[in-house]
C-alpha cells in the first residue's frame, strides 16, 4: 500500500518550488540561456514524417521554453505590494535601476503602473505580494491586465518596445498643447506637480507704510496718480515708497511728486471716471501751424522755427534753427557704382515708371478714387486682351489673361486636385470612439542617460495599438490622432498573435517643376 502511494506521488509533476536543493541551483546555473532559433516556415503540409517529426521538435522545444523555471536571488528581488482598489503596485523595499524610466512617487511612496510591475515580474526583478502571498507571472497576467488599465495588446507592445530598449511611458493629454496655443506657439512651464510656475515676490515692509500713506493722501492726488502703475513704473514707486520715510518734510514730498509729474507730462491728468466711456478727443496739436524744413531743397532753407514754450521747461529757452551750416557738413559727394550696379541702375529705371508721372493719378483726391481708376484700368486692359472667339463662345480658357505672371500660379490654377495636409480640417472634427486611443509615448533608447520623469522632453513617438483583425483606421481616424498628437507623429503598433507591426502615416508634397 506504501509502496503504490509513493509510486503515485512520484508519477505527479514536480510543480516549482521557493526554495531549491544545492544540487538543483547548480543544475539551473549550468543551464543554456541561449533562446533556440526558428526555422524555416512550412506554408503547406506535405504529408511527409520529416515534416512531421520536425514540426515535434519544434513543438517541444516551445513547451520547454514556456515551462522553464527561472532561478533568481531572493535578496535581487524588490519587494512590492499590489494594491487592487488603485490598480497600481506599491513598493516595499527600495527601487533598483529601473526607477530612472519607470514608477512615480506619491505622498512619499514609489507606486509602479501594472504594466510596469508585470513587465519588471518577468525580467526576475520584482517580486509582487498580495496578502502576504507571493503572486506568480500567469496571476499578474490575470489580475495586471484589464480593460480599465493596460489590455494584453497594449501590454505586448509595452514589454516588446521595453526589450529593445525603448522608453516606454503613458500618453498624457494633458501634456498636449491645445489648438490655440499651438498657434500662439505658447510654451507651456510647469514644475513637478503639473501647477503653473509662478515668480515669488519677497514682502517688503515700505509696501504697508505705502499702502498707509494711499489711503490718507487728499483725493485730488490720487486723481493726479490713478493712471500710474506702480509695476510698470518702478521710478514712481521709488517715489511713493520716500514719501512714506519723510512724513516730517512736507516740502521734499511736494517737490517730489511735482517731479513725478513733470517727468510724465505727456499722461492726460484730468480725473475720469472708470466707468464713463471713453471718447474721441480733438488733438492738441495743430499741424498746419507746424512747419518742418525741406532737406531736399535746391533754394535756400528757411529756419526751424523755435518750439512751443508751453512745453519745454520753465528755465529752458530755445531760439530758431539754422539749417545752413548743418547741411555743409553733410557729404554731397557723389556715390561711384561699379559697373554692374550702374548697369542694373540703368535697368530698373528703363522699366520703372513714377506713379506721379500719371495725370489721371495726379488728379485722384483721395484713396478711394485711386483704387476706382485701378480697377477701371484692370476691366479695360481684359477686355482688350480678351479676343471674342475665345471668351464668346462655350469653352473658355481657365485663366485670365495677365492674371499669373509665373508658372508656379499657373499651375496652382489649372490643378484639379488641390494639395492637402493631414492636420487640414482636424480642429473641427468631432471626438469618435474610444476605440483608436493613443496609448504610449516612446523615446529613443540613447536618451536613457539624460531622461527625466519630471522633465520627459518631447517623445519621438506615440503609439495606436490596435488588432490585426480588426478594421483599418480611415482618414477621419487619422486626422483627429495626428491633432490630439500635435506635432509628435503617431504610429500605429499591429498586434498579430504576438507578432507586432509598426505603420506609420506621413505627409509629403510631390515636386512640381516650374522652370519649363
Amino acid at each position: 500500500m506504501a509502496e503504490s502511494a509513493q509510486r503515485e506521488t512520484s508519477e505527479l509533476p514536480q510543480f516549482c518550488s521557493e526554495w531549491l536543493s544545492p544540487s538543483e541551483l547548480f543544475a539551473a546555473r549550468s543551464r543554456c540561456h541561449r533562446i533556440p532559433a526558428r526555422g524555416q516556415k512550412d506554408f503547406l503540409p506535405d504529408g511527409s514524417a520529416l515534416q512531421r517529426e520536425r514540426l515535434e521538435r519544434s513543438l517541444e522545444e516551445h513547451w520547454s521554453l514556456v515551462s522553464e523555471e527561472r532561478v533568481e536571488r531572493l535578496g535581487a528581488l524588490v519587494q512590492a505590494e499590489w494594491i487592487p482598489s488603485k490598480r497600481v503596485v506599491e513598493l516595499r523595499t527600495p527601487a533598483g535601476k529601473f526607477w530612472q524610466t519607470m514608477g512615480f512617487s506619491e505622498h512619499g511612496k514609489q507606486f509602479l503602473l501594472p504594466e510596469e510591475a508585470l513587465y519588471l515580474m518577468e525580467c526576475g526583478s520584482v517580486q509582487v505580494f498580495l496578502h502576504g502571498l507571493p503572486l506568480s507571472i500567469q496571476e499578474g497576467y490575470e489580475m495586471f491586465l484589464s480593460p480599465s488599465t493596460v489590455t494584453l495588446q497594449q501590454y505586448e507592445v509595452f514589454s516588446h518596445l521595453k526589450r529593445l530598449g525603448y522608453i516606454v511611458t503613458r500618453f498624457e493629454p494633458s501634456c498636449v498643447l491645445s489648438h490655440y496655443e499651438r498657434t500662439l506657439n505658447l510654451p507651456v512651464q510647469r514644475d513637478r506637480q503639473g501647477r503653473a510656475l509662478k515668480r515669488k515676490r519677497s514682502h517688503s515692509p515700505h509696501t504697508d507704510e505705502q499702502e498707509g500713506e494711499e489711503s490718507t493722501e487728499p483725493p485730488d492726488h490720487e486723481a493726479k496718480n490713478q493712471r500710474f502703475d506702480p509695476e510698470n513704473h518702478p521710478d514712481s514707486l521709488t517715489e511713493e515708497k520716500d514719501q512714506g520715510e519723510v512724513e516730517d518734510k512736507p516740502v521734499a514730498m511736494e517737490s517730489t511728486s511735482d517731479a513725478v509729474l513733470a517727468r510724465n507730462w505727456w499722461v492726460d491728468r484730468s480725473p475720469r471716471s472708470p466707468m464713463s466711456p471713453t471718447r474721441s478727443q480733438a488733438p492738441r496739436w495743430d499741424f498746419f501751424t507746424i512747419t518742418f524744413p525741406d532737406l531736399g531743397a535746391r533754394g535756400p532753407l528757411s529756419p526751424l522755427v523755435a518750439p512751443d514754450p508751453t512745453v519745454l521747461p520753465g528755465e529752458l529757452s530755445v531760439s530758431e534753427c539754422e539749417l545752413t551750416p548743418w547741411l555743409q557738413r553733410l557729404n554731397l559727394r557723389k556715390e561711384r557704382l561699379s559697373r554692374r550696379e550702374q548697369e542694373r541702375e540703368q535697368a530698373r529705371r528703363r522699366y520703372q515708371r513714377s506713379v506721379n508721372d500719371d495725370k489721371e493719378v495726379r488728379r485722384c483726391g483721395n484713396w478711394a478714387e485711386y483704387q476706382e481708376l485701378l480697377r477701371r484700368r484692370r476691366r479695360h486692359h481684359g477686355q482688350r486682351d480678351r479676343p471674342p472667339h475665345l471668351w464668346e463662345s462655350t469653352v473658355k480658357p481657365l485663366v485670365q489673361p495677365g492674371q499669373h505672371t509665373s508658372p508656379g500660379e499657373l499651375l496652382d490654377k489649372i490643378s484639379i486636385i488641390k494639395p492637402s495636409r493631414l492636420l487640414d480640417g482636424a480642429a473641427r472634427l468631432e471626438e469618435g470612439a474610444d476605440e483608436w486611443k493613443i496609448s504610449f509615448d516612446v523615446f529613443q533608447p540613447d536618451t536613457v542617460a539624460e531622461f527625466k520623469k519630471s522633465k520627459p522632453g518631447k517623445p519621438y513617438s506615440r503609439l495606436c495599438v490596435c488588432s490585426f483583425e480588426g478594421p483599418v483606421p480611415d482618414l477621419r481616424v487619422l486626422k483627429q490622432l495626428a491633432f490630439q498628437s500635435g506635432d509628435i507623429p503617431v504610429t500605429f503598433a499591429v498586434v498579430d498573435h504576438g507578432d507586432i507591426s509598426f505603420y506609420c502615416f506621413k505627409d509629403f508634397q510631390l515636386p512640381t517643376d516650374v522652370s519649363h
